[in-house]
């Protein structure tokens, strides 16, 4: 007598896979909310805001020759140190991407809200680059949210396009 064993227990493969799906996908959003309060924590510390966080923005906008935070409770700061802010891609009311700094090195904030990453975030941050070329080398670019080295930035490609705070074009030396 040939029986076979059956476990009732056992769930069909495409349930597992969702659930396995699921699982990684929750993972994959904690460890991206994880990367942006570090990144966050790293603006806080590097160009910090006059009043509040970076991690409770919700959005940013350039007023006049100004950087401003805006929160949830429409409060906004400017940066402790406002000439920080060096040049932005995009409209001053939805910039694309903001250029910040210091000690002659550029952070590049990249806003996307509808980004793969800023549609995660408050603020809409898609992106955080931090250039490590010196002067007269190729452009180059860690991605704090990707973990990776770039050649050039995400959102304008080239540093022709940055519009420096006064209305000027903004080139990286």
């Amino acid at each position: 007598m040939h029986m076979t064993a059956t476990n009732t227990h056992e769930q069909p493969l495409d349930q597992i896979i969702r659930q396995q799906m699921n699982a990684i996908s929750a993972l994959n959003d904690s460890h991206l909310k994880q990367v942006l309060n570090y990144s966050k924590g790293f603006l806080d510390k590097v160009f910090p805001l006059a009043q509040g966080s970076h991690q409770d923005v919700k959005s940013y906008v350039v007023y006049y020759q100004h950087l401003l935070a805006f929160f949830a409770d429409g409060s906004n700061s400017g940066l402790a140190n406002p000439t920080q802010f060096v040049a932005l891609c995009g409209s001053k009311e939805k910039p694309q991407s903001i250029l910040l700094c210091n000690a002659g090195r550029h952070i590049e904030l990249v806003i996307s809200k509808q980004g793969e990453h800023g549609s995660h975030d408050s603020a809409g941050i898609e992106d955080v680059l931090l250039e490590l070329s010196a002067a007269g080398q190729p452009q180059r670019w860690f991605s704090m949210i990707r973990g990776q080295l770039q050649q050039e930035t995400n959102s304008c490609q080239s540093s022709a396009c940055y519009r420096a705070k006064d209305g000027g074009d903004y080139h990286l030396a």
